[in-house]
Order: C-alpha cells, then sequence, then structure tokens
C-alpha cells in the first residue's frame, strides 16, 4: 500500500533525493496498528522501557510520538497511476510543520519506510506505541503512537498528544533537548465508495538511550542538563516528571567515563494542565538544582516571552484550552521573576511543590497560595462547592473549586480584563514572597 504525505510548501530535503526516495508516497504503512487503540492515551516514550517507580495518579498518559511518512524510489515519474491516485492514504503535518528539525524528521522516516522497514509494537511501556525501524539493523528512526479517528482528528480529542507537540514549540532553539516533534493527520480510504478513515497521532525522533534517569544516580548527570530540563518543566508545571521520561543521552564511546552525561526530557502529556496541581519534579532534591544557574541559563530566562510563546501555541495548537496556555504564561512569569531574583532550581521547584502537613494532607504551595490571592482579589470565589478534581488536573476545570479545605485555581472564568488584572495583582505579591523563600534558603 502506498501513501501520500502532505507538502512543506514543496520543499524536498536534499537527503531524501540522496537515498532515492521522496516524500509523494509510501510503501508497508501497517493500517491494522495504526487502527489499534486510537483512543488511548499511552507512557511509552521515545520507545524506553515502562518505569515510572509513580502510583496510577503519577503515570504519564502520553508518550512522545512517531509517524510514519515516506516516498518509495521510483522512475523518473513519481507520481502514482491515475488509477490509484485517489485511494491513496494521505498524511498532513497538522502543526509543528515549520518547527525545528520536523523536516528532517520527516524526511529521515519516510527513507526508512522506502527502504522496506516496517513498523513494529515497542517493547515495555504500556502498549501502543510503534517503532519505526531504520535500515540498520538495531537503529529506531521515530516512535508512532496513534491517538485518534475522524472525532479526534476534527477537535483533537486527545489533549495528551497536542501537549507533547507544545513541549517541542516551546523549547526554543532545543535548549531542554525536547526531540523534534510533530502532529501528524493520516487518512486513508476505505471499502465504503467516498469514505475515508482518519488517525491523528504525534511524530517524535527516536531518543537513542542505554538508561533513563532512574537507573543510574544522578551524579552522573550534567549540571547544565539537570538545569534546562527544570527550566522547561518549571515553565510547563509538569505533574509528570518522574525519573522514567528523562533519557540519558548516549554519549561518544570514546568518553563514555570522562564527562558528566546529558539528559533528554520525554513524555509530556502530563504538562500545561488546565488549573494550577502539584508538579512532581523528578530533579527537586538533586543537588546539581541546588546550584546557581549559569549566565548562559539565566540569559535564556530572561528571553522567554510569555505572550509570544501564549500566541504561539494558539496558532498551532487552536484545540489547546486557554486556561492552558494561562497555565503557560502564568508559570514563565513566576520563573523569570524568581531566576532575576537569585533563587536556583531547587527553589523554585521547592515554592510550586506542595507539602504534607501532619494529618498527611496536602496544603497549598506557596505558589498555589499567591495565584489564590491574586484570583481572589479579581474574581471572589463562589459559595458554593465544587467537586474536586478528577485525577491529575489536565484537562479539568474552568472555574476555582473548593474541597476539604483546598482550591484547585483555573484561569478559565477569567475575562481578558480579569486575566490582566490577575498578572498584574500576582505580581505585586511575588517580591515578597521571592524575598521571603531566599531568607529562608540563607538560614
Amino acid at each position: 500500500m502506498a501513501i501520500a504525505v502532505g507538502h512543506f510548501h514543496d520543499v524536498e530535503p536534499p537527503d531524501v533525493r540522496g537515498r532515492h526516495c521522496r516524500l509523494h508516497s509510501v510503501a508497508q504503512l501497517d493500517s491494522p496498528l495504526l487502527d489499534r487503540d486510537n483512543h488511548r492515551e499511552h507512557s511509552d516514550a521515545g520507545g524506553g522501557a515502562g518505569h515510572t517507580g509513580l502510583s496510577p495518579r503519577r503515570r504519564s498518559q502520553s508518550s512522545p510520538c512517531f509517524t510514519t511518512v515516506a516516498a518509495p524510489a521510483g522512475g523518473a515519474d513519481h507520481r502514482p497511476p491515475p488509477e490509484s491516485s485517489g485511494k491513496m492514504p494521505r498524511v498532513e503535518v497538522v502543526a509543528g510543520r515549520h518547527a525545528r528539525g520536523v523536516r528532517e524528521l520527516i524526511a529521515e522516516a519516510a527513507a526508512a519506510i522506502a527502504s522496506g522497514t516496517r513498523l513494529v509494537p515497542a517493547q515495555g511501556g504500556l502498549g501502543g506505541a510503534l517503532l519505526l525501524t531504520g535500515s540498520r539493523a538495531g537503529e529506531h528512526v521515530a516512535v508512532i503512537k496513534p491517538l485518534g479517528d475522524d472525532t479526534a482528528a476534527a477537535g483533537y480529542e486527545s489533549k495528551a498528544v497536542l501537549r507533547e507537540v507544545a513541549a517541542f514549540l516551546l523549547d526554543h532553539g532545543g535548549f531542554a533537548s525536547v526531540e523534534p516533534t510533530a502532529l501528524i493527520k493520516i487518512s486513508r480510504p476505505v471499502a465504503a465508495p467516498m469514505t475515508t478513515t482518519t488517525t491523528v497521532a504525534s511524530i517524535q525522533r527516536f531518543v537513542a538511550h542505554e538508561y533513563d534517569a532512574g537507573e543510574l544516580g544522578p551524579s552522573r548527570f550534567s549540571v547544565a542538563s539537570v538545569h534546562r530540563v527544570g527550566i522547561l518543566d518549571v515553565r510547563l508545571l509538569n505533574i509528570d516528571r518522574h525519573a522514567g521520561n528523562i533519557l540519558v543521552k548516549n554519549p561518544p564511546s570514546s568518553s563514555r567515563m570522562q564527562q558528566p552525561l546529558d539528559l533528554v526530557p520525554i513524555d509530556h502529556g502530563l504538562c500545561l494542565p488546565e488549573q494550577l496541581d502539584d508538579p512532581y519534579f523528578e530533579w527537586l532534591h538533586w543537588p546539581q538544582s541546588s546550584l546557581p544557574f549559569s549566565d548562559d541559563e539565566l540569559a535564556y530566562v530572561a528571553s522567554l516571552d510569555p505572550f509570544r510563546d501564549a500566541e504561539t501555541l494558539r496558532a498551532e495548537l487552536p484545540a489547546l484550552e486557554e486556561p492552558a496556555i494561562r497555565i503557560l504564561m502564568l508559570c514563565t512569569i513566576f520563573l523569570k521573576r524568581a531566576a532575576a531574583a537569585g533563587l536556583c532550581l531547587a527553589d523554585i521547584g521547592d515554592m510550586m511543590t506542595r507539602e504534607f502537613t501532619a494529618q498527611e494532607e496536602e496544603g497549598l504551595s506557596t505558589f498555589e497560595a499567591l495565584c489564590k490571592d491574586a484570583h481572589d482579589a479579581v474574581h471572589p470565589p463562589s459559595l458554593l462547592p465544587c467537586p474536586p478534581p478528577d485525577g491529575d488536573g489536565v484537562g479539568e476545570g474552568t472555574a476555582t473549586s473548593s474541597s476539604g479545605g483546598r482550591k484547585h485555581v483555573s484561569f478559565g472564568d477569567l475575562s481578558v480584563a480579569e486575566w490582566e488584572a490577575f498578572l498584574e495583582r500576582f505580581e505585586q505579591l511575588l517580591p515578597a514572597a521571592l524575598d521571603a523563600k531566599k531568607r529562608a534558603a540563607s538560614s
């Protein structure tokens, strides 16, 4: 079976031409595999093991994903014959088309499929992810995770895959080493005349690795890598950064024991929740997190523009809910102010993380308490209690709810004017909280 691939504005990557294939069609696309479990969200990211070390609430519901698109070699005329052109499945790059490394990723996937490789289920994890192997034995190009049918394609029903793409789009210049990721829509004809089925998937470059962070001690990791992953997690309010979704990048064989190891973050399906929640930062108590940011890291944080990032997400991922985008803006502002005030990554993460009281009940984090005060100042809470959020907070709630003495704040209930007033009030409250944290850390 062949598959048609959407153009990158008629740009053909040179490396694909060199392999005598181009991005117009591919062979050996396994429809049964792509059709399987479209509505489920899985956690096997980057082909890594299914290690989580966490309760079911903490398990990642998504994974970095890879899509198969390619074009076999042919004669001088690469176009399909007229009688088959109407029956070819089509692949469209829905989001991330122009982002760093996406065109190259699609080209490599195309070349791999053209060379005769097939999709195979990934080993380990919660299942559902598909590996695209390269032309050399044991080499993986990408992981594919189908995520929806026609309904999901139209409405982006699976929000986890949107967050995977969002994390990549927000990793400017590859600062945190998020691998190239794009959103793909695959349309395939079925037996009924003039009928097609549509599958949505995300595609992400496979990360070559031998270990995840849970299999090595943190002393082996470079300070820069820990800081960069942490900066990304703070911006995204990642509630699922456990050791199993931090991969340890393979160093050159000649220097395996001579230099700190770099990290690659995967599995971002539980970042950017739609209401404030308790993040999980595996790196929080690593020694690197207590070291000051470098000048380059401070410059990067200072350069972040939360309002421009918000516009990027609205343009590329219009189905991502506005409360999630506002979480990004808020967390980025918090990160910028905290870093400028001289706080280290561990201090920033600690302010965002809830503590357990003597009665083993979660209390508000410092960050949440600031947000609650600012929210209540511009939008007084309702006297009627709302049911508590279900699970991880992703895709939950557009209002402030109360239960058991604790509030879960979302910003979907704020008008544009109220949101602007909230940010203004938040920034008024923030300096005193940052000063208090600095005094506590130095005492």
